[in-house]
């Protein structure tokens, strides 16, 4: 964290750098603190309760190539993007845990399928929680099934433009 003027504040506390700002005023107070842009998207960190139970659904039922992993991280993904599954009880090194936060930490995964009713049954099938049934919305067709951790994971065929 050395030179990052954000920290984890304790709960109920401002994250914004500058005393006295919260709010809409500390989001404009963050844009002024940097030129800088990022160069591109490159993964999710999710933090997982079971990290061989959740390799299990991301690659083998999801289908999801492995990139690397470890005893700490699985990284899945392709071109579009990667997901590092994390184990939630331990970091790689003496710094512990990378700091998720402590409030709105809520995560939902959206990948592109073919046919969600197929993902639907084979869910079904497999035994894998679906807390939403396939369904239609103005954006697509979708289903929502759930992963290890019960976190949303949407499986959506898009809408074209």
């Amino acid at each position: 964290m050395d030179g990052c003027p954000v920290s984890l504040p304790p709960r109920g506390r401002s994250t914004c750098p500058r005393p006295g700002v919260r709010g809409a005023g500390c989001a404009t107070a963050l844009a002024n603190v940097s030129s800088m842009k990022v160069d591109d998207y490159d993964s999710v960190i999710l933090f997982v309760g079971d990290l061989g139970n959740a390799r299990t659904f991301y690659v083998r039922t999801l289908g999801l190539p492995i990139r690397f992993e470890d005893e700490i991280i699985v990284v899945v993904g392709g071109s579009s993007g990667q997901i590092v599954l994390h184990r939630s009880d331990r970091g790689h090194d003496e710094r512990g845990i990378f700091p998720a936060g402590t409030t709105a930490g809520a995560a939902s995964l959206r990948f592109k399928v073919e046919d969600p009713d197929a993902w639907e049954e084979e869910a079904r099938r497999a035994g894998v929680p679906i807390p939403w049934p396939t369904q239609e919305a103005t954006w697509g067709r979708f289903v929502v099934v759930a992963d290890p951790d019960g976190r949303p994971v949407a499986l959506a065929k898009m809408n074209t433009i």
